[in-house]
């Protein structure tokens, strides 16, 4: 029987692997806010099907994205030179040799495609679960920009547009998390949304068998500010983080009607 979800989780991981480890030149602090802070923990939905998500950080292993592409074809490819607030990951003329890249892409990269791969023929419908920090950093397209509660996308690109669901269906679940989250105030623009379409790495590649794929992108201003975390132990109130986890649930639950 098919589970009802496959809920994709790409960033959520914090571990910096072994091997860099020495080379990173990044706080802890700045580690916590470069990935997608709470994901792992909000979209731990484990009752409505299948959850795939990763120990290590985005900036090292972005399972999100091509696995060749790396510099200085892209800084912005499966490896990060710089953060999204534009400061060096490593010190200036280093960087991991291509034994130590191909060790952790093996490691890291390939194990969780498959784990989505074997998922697929056991799942209806694809969430690809992201948290964003509440203003677009220097490096977005729109750096600057208040980001809403939550935005919804539907369409991705690389080079031309695929539609990964229809849009009465991204409407529809858009309407159902207006109404959980409705109450909250964690933003000065439009609080909820579809957003544009994008190159998306994980929703082009999955695109193609046929499931419905929709990514969830939810705000961190809903955990990450002064009433629940605490950036000197780095940790936000778990009754907060079990709040929302419960609202995306009932959420989820309630949209399988309409799958």
């Amino acid at each position: 029987m098919k589970k009802p979800y496959l809920f994709i989780i790409p960033h959520g991981g914090y571990n910096v692997p072994d091997e860099l480890a020495e080379l990173c030149m990044l706080s802890q602090l700045e580690l916590f806010f470069e990935a997608d802070t709470g994901a792992t923990e909000c979209f731990k939905l484990k009752e409505l099907g299948t959850v795939i998500s990763t120990p290590v950080h985005r900036l090292f292993i972005d399972v999100d994205r091509d696995p060749y592409m790396l510099p200085p074809k892209s800084n912005n490819g499966v490896i990060k030179t710089s953060t999204s607030q534009k400061k060096q990951i490593f010190p200036a003329g280093i960087f991991p040799d291509e034994i130590a890249i191909a060790g952790m892409i093996k490691r890291y990269w390939f194990p969780f495609h498959s784990r989505i791969e074997q998922a697929l023929g056991t799942s209806r419908f694809i969430v690809v679960c992201h948290t964003v920090a509440p203003v677009a950093p220097p490096v977005a397209a729109d750096a600057g920009s208040p980001r809403p509660i939550i935005t919804l996308e539907h369409i991705t690109s690389n080079g031309s547009d695929i539609t990964t669901c229809d849009e009465t269906l991204t409407v529809k679940l858009l309407g159902i998390l207006q109404k959980a989250f409705a109450g909250e105030k964690y933003t000065v623009t439009t609080p909820f949304c579809i957003g544009r379409p994008a190159k998306r790495y994980i929703m082009y590649k999955y695109a193609k068998h046929l499931l419905p794929i929709i990514r969830i992108s939810l705000s961190k201003a809903l955990f990450v500010n002064e009433k629940y975390f605490d950036p000197q132990t780095l940790t936000i109130d778990p009754e907060r983080i079990q709040g929302i986890q419960q609202r995306l649930y009932e959420c989820f639950e309630a949209f399988i009607r309409f799958m």
